[in-house]
């Protein structure tokens, strides 16, 4: 089976993209995670913790009964995770290096299983819920949230964002162009249905950046993807071209973003 590759090259002090995410998403992910089932003394995993923000607030909110483990593929992302905990005094926070593929090597059962924005990245997603299904308890709470890209815009239209839309695949086929599938998180329903999950329930977050501030945190982890870009066969002049036309977006008082659309999907296993 092909190798995913993560297209962001990480630096030693995690990756600056995700600060783009965690302005967008964490508000709403902590309310969804509340609702969900989120509560003191839960054992959970946090799949693809980054640079460990969430995976911090969810010690925080399980308290020194729970604990949380987050997994990582990227040492420098683990890196950066420990040494949030670490300013933290969080005791109840660990993390491993372990692919997603691979979480049953953890031996635990989990309350609770979190993932966001992960198996976009991933060619047979599909394996890692069926796996997520195996490591959770009877009564166990998956919650999901993936990105939907074709929900991505720009007002007045710009090349420079939201003109990434593709022709949406059945949930079934579990990947689009080479390595990926952005749209994934509107399959997840069906997605988690198929694996054994009961569907408790699903939304869709889309925020807008619409500030200078807001819109400036699209440079965050810029520099990370331009390997990719060139690897992708556009050239220097392509990029610079493209940070110039990013540049007058952020300018613009005018221009609105719509970012990335997330779907939340929260499911529960079955005793």
């Amino acid at each position: 089976m092909k190798q995913e590759k993560y297209i962001a090259d990480i630096g030693k002090d995690g990756s600056r993209g995700l600060g783009t995410l965690d302005h967008c998403f964490n508000q709403t992910t902590q309310a969804f995670l509340l609702s969900s089932g989120l509560n003191p003394g839960m054992t959970i995993l946090d799949i693809g913790c980054g640079s460990g923000v969430m995976t911090c607030w969810m010690a925080q909110q399980v308290g020194p009964k729970g604990k949380v483990i987050g997994i990582e593929n990227n040492e420098n992302q683990l890196h950066a995770a420990q040494k949030r905990a670490d300013s933290h005094a969080l005791a109840n926070a660990a993390f491993r290096l372990c692919s997603a593929y691979d979480i049953e090597s953890l031996h635990e059962q989990f309350d609770l299983v979190y993932c966001r924005f992960v198996l976009h990245h991933l060619i047979r997603p599909v394996d890692v819920i069926a796996k997520i299904f195996q490591i959770l308890k009877p009564n166990g709470i998956y919650v999901s949230e993936e990105g939907i890209v074709n929900h991505a815009f720009s007002y007045p239209f710009s090349h420079v964002w939201g003109d990434e839309c593709v022709r949406l695949t059945p949930p079934w086929v579990d990947y689009e162009g080479v390595d990926r599938d952005g749209n994934v998180g509107i399959k997840m329903v069906t997605k988690m249905r198929h694996a054994g999950f009961r569907v408790l329930f699903a939304n869709v977050v889309q925020p807008l950046l619409i500030t200078r501030e807001e819109k400036a945190l699209l440079l965050l982890g810029r520099e990370e993807l331009k390997r990719h870009f060139l690897e992708e066969g556009h050239t220097e002049a392509e990029w610079i071209a493209a940070g110039v036309e990013l540049e007058n977006v952020i300018n613009n008082d005018a221009q609105i973003i719509g970012f990335y659309g997330s779907c939340q999907v929260a499911g529960v296993k079955p005793t």
